[in-house]
């Protein structure tokens, strides 16, 4: 029997007893001056010899999780904190001492505030906090299985701790197999946090952000998750009448968090602080100035686009005699580059890169609002044009290098002259922030997405259709080298190909595994000759028969973050910008060629020059970059 002034493995002085729960009981104890707490199994409620097995495994497991992570959002534990006492008695006591976390948890600490809701600035900060801390768990190949504000402890500093590690899950190769063979798992239940596949036993990482999510419909709202209704056709918990201090930006990721299916959730942290990244203060929509046409003509002069019949003609005549050459392939050239130029101007990550068709223009969006228009041959600065009124999250040039597009938070998408960088037309429509957009190979449509994906004629600027109405997850578009079809890349890891001139879709098929190992699409490429589609991911690069949806090859970035991609213009090389790195590979090979890094932050965006002799990236360090092969 523990009690007070007790003195355990000649260390921990017994100070008070703090409480009892589930698992048996907690004591604060002082070890060598230092308070901690002392968790002691017990095993009386046990009836079986298997229960009580059962018991002292997870609790075991529990002293060996502590153990292994390092992060101030979790408690710590030193590696002998785990044993047992007395050594001597038929039925030992399970003891376990970790660091003792000073302050409430969520669930006092709301309790204490009234009940009153938090607002949308607490909710993101804790949020970030909270998923940073599940990168850790999730890492160690860890599942927590028990989120809940009583198991959220909020330091007098205003650190957030994650506690109660005794339910812990290992996602293992033969748990996974076990899953497969529908063999289920002990059963961890919170009414209110615990999704539906854990409640059958099939926990999987995804079933912690299902938790996170009712954990911050109970902080949004003051009322447990318990209370709200469902909406008998969508399963959606009916939340959000009662948080209406939340944007629907936030609350579409609350939702995202909570889906039913686990594969339909954020596949991994980094996504969801991908989606943090996008969530802003609620704002009216942006009134649209009309196009002005008064503005002064820029000194540069643009040429047209290069006569693509007859390079399409020399690709043939070359491809008659080549039957007859030897088939020796030449190195390819990007297996060593160096950095040639940096291009620094923007005062905010460069979010978006893209080249003219005539290789002579290199253009440049920025989260500072901007666009800027360099000369790719001396890195001159030639012309910015301003007229968007948040961030600049996309751009594009079309195949004739007459219009310049660019894609914003503010809900437009704005078409430029690029011989006069006059603006022409600003199209509205979307109802949330564009986030990607792409011209048909003839120059003449344009795509774009937001929480819809729309189709544009550029002469005009007269919407043509909506290709999807709202879906929180779409992201990325792009055409076929051919034009006959447009696809549509997901943060639920989904690929849709359409028909864009019957808008009708064609297939769907996912890039993720049984809703484990998947990540959302970051980027999406097609390559020169439209017969494999590419696709980035927060891990990897993944290529595909967009024909059948049959996966061809895959390759793992070395970094972590969201994977940015571009082909060669001769289908040879492929470039992958993940974290801090700019990766290059072979693509007959399937090897890496080889690691460019410069980028004092994350590379956003890749692209080829028309002759594949030059590469340019942008990156959160505000600069551009343009490499060469050595």
């Amino acid at each position: 029997m523990i009690h007070q002034g007790m003195l355990l493995q000649n260390r921990y002085r017994v100070v008070r007893r703090l409480g009892k729960g589930g698992f048996g009981q907690a004591f604060e104890v002082d070890d060598r001056g230092t308070p901690k707490v002392l968790k002691i199994l017990s095993l009386d409620r046990f009836q079986s010899p298997e229960g009580k097995l059962k018991a002292v495994s997870l609790f075991k497991r529990e002293a060996a999780v502590l153990s292994r992570l390092q992060h101030p959002g979790i408690p710590k534990i030193e590696p002998d904190g785990y044993f047992t006492w007395p050594e001597d008695a038929q039925e030992l006591l399970h003891c376990l001492v970790m660091e003792k976390i000073e302050g409430l948890n969520l669930k006092q600490w709301l309790e204490n505030q009234g009940n009153q809701p938090i607002s949308q600035e607490q909710a993101i900060a804790w949020l970030k906090e909270l998923t940073e801390i599940l990168e850790q768990v999730h890492q160690q190949e860890l599942v927590h299985r028990d989120l809940k504000p009583s198991n959220i402890m909020l330091r007098p500093s205003g650190q957030l701790v994650l506690i109660d590690f005794g339910a812990v899950r290992e996602v293992t190769e033969s748990y996974l197999h076990r899953q497969k063979e529908n063999v289920t798992g002990t059963v961890i239940i919170s009414a209110g946090y615990t999704p539906p596949e854990q409640a059958e036993g099939k926990a999987v990482p995804q079933s912690d952000f299902f938790a996170l999510g009712r954990t911050f419909v109970y902080l949004l709202t003051g009322k447990s998750p318990t209370d709200f209704d469902k909406d008998p056709r969508t399963g959606k918990l009916n939340w959000r009448g009662s948080a209406p201090q939340v944007s629907k930006e936030l609350a579409d990721i609350i939702d995202y968090l909570m889906a039913t299916f686990p594969g339909r959730r954020p596949q991994t942290p980094t996504m969801i602080l991908r989606c943090l990244e996008e969530v802003v203060a609620p704002v009216e929509p942006v009134p649209v100035p009309r196009p002005r046409r008064e503005i002064k003509r820029s000194p540069v002069a643009v040429t047209s686009g290069s006569n693509s019949t007859g390079i399409r003609k020399q690709k043939s005549f070359l491809g008659f005699f080549s039957n007859f050459l030897p088939t020796t392939t030449p190195p390819n050239p990007w297996h060593k580059a160096k950095l040639r130029r940096t291009l620094s101007g923007h005062s905010d990550v460069v979010k978006s890169v893209a080249i003219s068709p005539d290789g002579q223009l290199l253009a440049s969006g920025s989260y500072d609002q901007t666009i800027k228009l360099w000369s790719l041959r001396t890195g001159e600065l030639l012309r910015t044009f301003c007229g968007h009124t948040h961030r600049v999250t996309c751009i594009a040039i079309s195949p004739d290098a007459q219009i310049l597009a660019s894609g914003s938070y503010d809900r437009t998408i704005k078409l430029w002259s690029l011989e006069t960088c006059e603006l022409l037309y600003t199209l509205t429509g979307h109802t949330d922030k564009v986030r990607d957009i792409a011209f048909s190979p003839n120059g003449l449509t344009l795509i774009s997405s937001a929480i819809e994906v729309k189709l544009w004629a550029v002469r005009t600027g007269k919407l043509l259709r909506n290709l999807t109405e709202q879906s929180t997850s779409a992201r990325l578009v792009t055409f076929s080298p051919d034009g006959q079809t447009c696809v549509i890349g997901s943060l639920d890891g989904t690929i849709e190909v359409w028909n864009p001139h019957n808008g009708k879709r064609l297939r769907t098929f996912a890039t993720h595994s049984g809703g484990i190992t998947s990540s959302g699409i970051t980027s999406l490429a097609f390559s020169p000759d439209g017969q494999t589609l590419a696709n980035g991911t927060g891990m990897a690069i993944q290529l595909w028969n967009p024909q059948n949806g049959n996966l061809l090859n895959s390759f793992s970035c070395q970094s972590n973050g969201s994977a940015y991609i571009a082909f060669s213009p001769d289908g040879q090389t492929l470039a992958s910008g993940t974290g801090k790195l700019i990766e290059l590979w072979n693509l007959c090979s399937g090897k890496r060629l080889c690691v460019l890094s410069g980028h004092a932050k994350s590379v956003e965006s890749v692209t080829f020059s028309p002759d594949g002799c030059i590469l340019v990236s942008g990156g959160g360090d505000q600069t551009i970059k343009i490499w060469q092969p050595m």
